[in-house]
């Protein structure tokens, strides 16, 4: 077993905020506006990956970067880049909400396998 989980998929629920990026503490109501719920599928890329993407400054690598971790979701039978750049662009924070529900749950999983290695004793013998 590896600690990290190269290939490993699971499914998740993604709330996108639909009020466009406001927030109630700005004192604004988006009016007829509710989140949105989606299952989205993720995927575990390399390490390596993940780094590029969280070291990423370049505005023209950030899609391809942020795509490696989403296989598909239930609004279509195939992930389509053309409908999830629509929601990223139309929906302000959708990918960060993304990003949230990836980190939690390999957080979980990173912790639960981290259980099955051994201690390394920090004494000197």
């Amino acid at each position: 077993m590896q600690l990290w989980p190269v290939g490993m998929q699971f499914t998740r629920e993604v709330v996108i905020p639909l009020g466009f990026g406001l927030s109630p503490e700005e004192g604004i109501e988006p009016a007829g506006y509710e989140d949105f719920p989606v299952m989205v599928t993720f995927t575990v890329p390399p390490f390596d990956a993940v780094v590029k993407t969280w070291q990423n400054r370049e505005q023209a690598k950030a899609y391809p970067l942020f795509r490696q971790f989403i296989v598909g979701w239930d609004q279509e039978d195939t992930l389509t880049d053309q409908v999830m750049m629509g929601f990223l662009y139309a929906y302000p924070g959708t990918d960060e909400a993304m990003f949230r529900a990836w980190c939690d749950h390999m957080k979980e999983v990173l912790t639960n396998r981290q259980l099955a290695f051994p201690l390394v004793s920090n004494s000197i013998n």
